[in-house]
Parts: C-alpha cells; structure tokens; sequence
C-alpha cells in the first residue's frame, strides 16, 4: 500500500495538482454559452498528468485523496491510474483504492482476484462486507446483532492482520485509517464495527509496542504520535460499539490501557482532550464498581475542561459540557 517515499513522490507531483490537473472551468457564475468546460460538465485533467506513469499518477491519486481534493479530480486520478496499470501489484493496489474511494464491491472482488499482497485481499474482503446494506444500521429496525458474510470478514481481517505483520508503519496507518473510513463512511451495526475498530487497535498497538502494557500507571512508548492518535480514535469507536455488543466495563477497560496511558499525557493536545473524554464517559456508564464510574466521569469532565480551555469555540464540546451541566464560565 503506501509507503512514505511514494507519499513523499505523490506529494511533490500533487502539491497544486488541484489547480493544474483540472482544466475544467473553476468560475462558478460562468455564463459564457461558448465555454466548453461549462458545456460537458466534464473533468479534464492536465495532459502532463495524463502522461504520468502509471505508478506515479497512482501515488498522485492517493496523496489528492488523503488531502481531500475535489471528489470529481480524485476519482477521475483513479480511474486513469488503473487504465495504465499493467502488472498485478499496481493493479489491484489502484483497483482497492478505487473501490475503496466510490464504494464498489465489483472494483473490490477484482482487487481480491488479482491481488498477491494479503493486506489487499483483506481490505478488499472488508470492503464488500461493510457495503452489504444488511449491514447497516437501520434506524427503523432492531439493532442486528449478526454479521452478513461473517467468514469473509474473518478472513479479510485475519488477511490484515498476518500481512501487516512487521511492514512499516505508514503501511499499518494507512490500513488503520481505512478500516475507520468504513466505519465512517455507514452506521454500521455494532458487531462488525467492533470487528473492524479492534482489528485497527491490534495492528496499531503491535507497532506501536503497546500489546503488553498492562499497567496503567506505566507510560506507554509515545514514538508514533500520528498513528498513536489514529489508534486512539478507534479506541473510542471500539468502546462505544463494545457497549452496545455488552462487553464487560472491566474487559473494556482492560482493552483501551495503553491509550488511555497515552492520552492521559497530552494535556495540551486538543484532539487527544476529547478522546479521552469520549472514552471515559463510557467507561464511566459501563463500569460496575460505582466509585470507578465515578472517577472515570470525573476524568471525561476534566479532559472536556482541558478540551475547551484549548479551543473555546468548539462548539462540540460546549455542548457535551452544558449536557452534563459543567458550567463553563468559572
């Protein structure tokens, strides 16, 4: 997948890509009946991006959809990657992303034919289960409790998991960051976004060196911020939808040590505030012992406090505070 000298080639070749690949007229008050940007409606990207080879168009299309460039530039960089690749590697790596970025379970079933690498199969596998509708969440219907195509998700995640197994940690971050962007991109039912947020702390916490850390007045190894934070966020997913599958407050608790060790030292990171707070808050509501519950909700206020002295105008957390009658103006 990407690797971080790609990302670095995509991002010198994509830095005004935005700018220079489209040629589509940008006024959008054009009135000129002439214009033939106007008339198609098209995208029309630069010929010296067309040109590029396929590898480098295809790093090109990952770096504009991890900045999140025009959907239309995006996912026309895609689809010109895929027309030129011409070996299996490049192919089923632009296939999955491709069926990745438009939600296409036909892109996806071609990237598992043609894949050699597991980590591809397994996210292509995951892909087509979290596109199946009986896997959403529907808001007129009892919650399921089961998953659709259960084995393929087993595989796809075993897959995952065994081809992530010592690759570097760009690799695992962005296998990490996918497997949120599908919990991200539906409500999923609670079962399989459990799946997928706990497969994302397992590949985050083994690189990260946090799998044994038990202790949780132990600081864990803080040398990955980005995926660090990444796997906190999963962290957070992992434990509502724990909440909701009935997984015991203690097993939650146990599962989420090493983040929490993690947030409880970046006080003065904004994002890392509000984790934790999420994080406690449940903790807070799933913990049978009523002393722990009470520390854990007085911990998420005191992240929240900490949250909003950081960043005042976020309006997320003004409301969390005024829900639980915190009164923010002392």
């Amino acid at each position: 997948m990407s690797h971080s000298k790609r990302t670095a080639s995509g991002a010198n070749k994509g830095s005004s890509t935005s700018k220079r690949a489209r040629t589509t007229c940008t006024d959008p008050d054009c009135t000129d009946g002439s214009c033939p940007d106007c008339a198609d409606g098209a995208i029309h990207l630069d010929p010296t991006v067309l040109s590029l080879p396929a590898s480098e168009l295809l790093d090109l299309a990952e770096h504009e959809d991890r900045t999140h460039s025009d959907r239309s530039i995006v996912t026309s960089l895609y689809e010109h990657a895929l027309s030129k690749c011409t070996t299996p590697e490049l192919r089923s790596r632009a296939l999955l992303r491709l069926a990745e970025y438009v939600g296409y379970a036909d892109y996806a079933s071609q990237a598992i034919t043609e894949a050699n690498s597991d980590v591809i199969k397994g996210r292509a596998r995951v892909l087509r289960v979290c596109l199946d509708p009986n896997n959403w969440v529907d808001p007129d219907a009892e919650s399921s409790e089961k998953v659709e195509g259960l084995d393929e998700l087993d595989k796809g995640l075993k897959e995952i998991e065994s081809g992530l197994s010592g690759t570097e940690k760009d690799v695992v971050l962005d296998s990490v960051v996918a497997l949120m962007g599908r919990v991200e991109a539906h409500e999923l039912c609670a079962p399989l976004c459990n799946r997928l947020t706990d497969t994302a702390l397992t590949v985050s916490y083994a690189v990260l060196g946090w799998t044994d850390h038990t202790d949780p007045a132990d600081p864990v190894d803080e040398k990955d911020t980005e995926l660090a934070q990444a796997a906190s966020a999963a962290a957070v997913r992992w434990s509502q939808s724990a909440t909701e599958c009935s997984v015991p407050g203690t097993q939650i608790e146990s599962r989420l040590l090493p983040v929490l060790a993690y947030l409880a030292n970046q006080t003065t990171n904004f994002e890392a505030c509000k984790l934790r707070a999420q994080i406690m808050l449940v903790l807070s509501g799933v913990l049978d012992d009523d002393d722990a519950a009470l520390r854990a909700f007085d911990s998420a206020v005191e992240s929240l406090l900490l949250a909003h002295k950081i960043t005042p105008e976020d309006m997320d957390v003004v409301r969390q505070l005024a829900d639980l009658d915190i009164d923010t103006s002392v």
